[in-house]
């Protein structure tokens, strides 16, 4: 109850310090600036997701053409895609926690091109760490 308490926590009582444009605090996904922890969770969780989706589905694509004379092979982009999906939803909802808070607590602004950016990161970073660290490979 306590989680979820503090992703649907407005701003503190202390708006000064936050900008009160419309303009500026009005974000989607795709536009416009996040000031709410719940909306820079969710911004940088899809990046992360979307990301980390498409990097497992190129690398079925991948092993799908290496092993062509497999029954199975047409599949093999499927499901790793959607392991892609699952990790990208853990992990970069694990890593969106904790750079909302930072984000939160400096009263900074979260652009989506920032949490984009972010996503991506974190993404390449669980990569590096699949093929170079021997317990965490997948």
């Amino acid at each position: 109850m306590i989680l979820f308490n503090i992703l649907v926590a407005d701003l503190p009582s202390d708006r000064d310090a936050i900008p009160d444009t419309k303009a500026l605090t009005n974000g989607s996904l795709f536009h416009g600036n996040f000031y709410k922890y719940g909306d820079m969770w969710l911004a940088l969780t899809f990046w992360c997701t979307i990301s980390c989706t498409l990097s497992y589905l190129l690398s079925g694509f991948i092993a799908s053409v290496v092993m062509r004379k497999s029954k199975l092979s047409p599949f093999i982009p499927i499901v790793t895609g959607m392991f892609g999906m699952a990790i990208g939803i853990c992990y970069g909802g694990l890593a969106a926690l904790i750079i909302s808070a930072i984000y939160l607590s400096a009263k900074f602004l979260m652009s989506w091109f920032q949490a984009m950016l972010w996503g991506i990161g974190l993404t390449l970073l669980q990569v590096i760490f699949a093929f170079t660290l021997r317990f965490l490979a997948v």
